[in-house]
């Protein structure tokens, strides 16, 4: 089988290094919530009183926060938005001991069963419209770790959460999710669309450890946009979302 030229650990130490900071300074929790929001990222890692750990990138921009605990520790990640930059601090992670990758995110709806405010869980994702998965040997579907799907459905029900699981759609295309594609997704029973979750459950499993999404709904697809960050049902599904996280971290 054909190896990369460098591994994550070999970028990562060399960017320590460079930085002046020794890879023994690194602090990676075997459990991780990764959010590409950066206020829900503090939001999270305020509630489990995580401390500023070494990044692991090459700009400070997107950062870990860490608790240290005998359960082998929880991160907190702040990530950039879509497959290729979430898969490289995830491969940096998982390099470094991350076992559990929980993404804490949004996502839009072609349901119309589950408008803003719901939350989603990527079961199987059968559209695969962004290039990174291509990368990673694996002739199946990308699919959620079953048990973390159910942690995570029932503790989102515990805080007061609409939840549901199903079949799902990742693109790169942020502006290019087009009303042809949209009505053909609907009409195969597709759940909703984000940028990461087929690139991430197919990391974790080209590399043997547990990734499951919940991304609260933002957005309507199913028939006229529907755009609802202001709106209180959305605020009600991040809270739901935000406490069935930091539940699972401190399982």
């Amino acid at each position: 089988m054909p190896e990369p030229r460098f591994t994550p650990r070999q970028a990562v130490e060399n960017r320590l290094r460079a930085r002046g900071v020794s890879t023994e300074d690194i602090r990676i929790g075997k459990k991780i919530l990764i959010s590409w929001t950066e206020h829900w990222a503090k939001d999270l890692a305020d509630a489990l009183g995580a401390t500023r750990a070494p990044h692991t990138t090459f700009i400070e921009t997107y950062w870990i926060r860490t608790v240290d605990n005998d359960q082998g520790g929880i991160s907190v990640v702040f990530a950039p938005i879509g497959a290729p930059g979430t898969i490289m601090i995830m491969e940096d992670l998982i390099a470094f001991g991350a076992k559990e990758i929980v993404g804490v995110g949004a996502a839009g709806a072609l349901d119309s069963n589950h408008p803003i405010g719901n939350i989603l869980i990527p079961n199987q994702v059968e559209i695969i419209d962004e290039g990174t998965s291509s990368h990673y040997p694996d002739a199946g579907k990308p699919i959620a770790n079953h048990n973390l799907v159910e942690k995570l459905t029932n503790l989102i029900q515990e805080h007061g959460g609409q939840s549901a699981q199903g079949d799902w759609w990742t693109t790169d295309g942020f502006y290019r999710e087009m009303n042809d594609q949209i009505e053909a997704y609907i009409s195969r029973g597709i759940l909703g669309v984000d940028m990461e979750s087929s690139a991430m459950y197919r990391l974790a499993k080209h590399k043997g450890v547990s990734a499951c999404n919940m991304l609260v709904v933002s957005d309507e697809l199913w028939t006229k946009w529907n755009y609802g960050l202001d709106f209180s049902e959305f605020k009600n599904g991040v809270r739901a979302m935000h406490a069935a996280a930091v539940n699972w971290a401190r399982l």
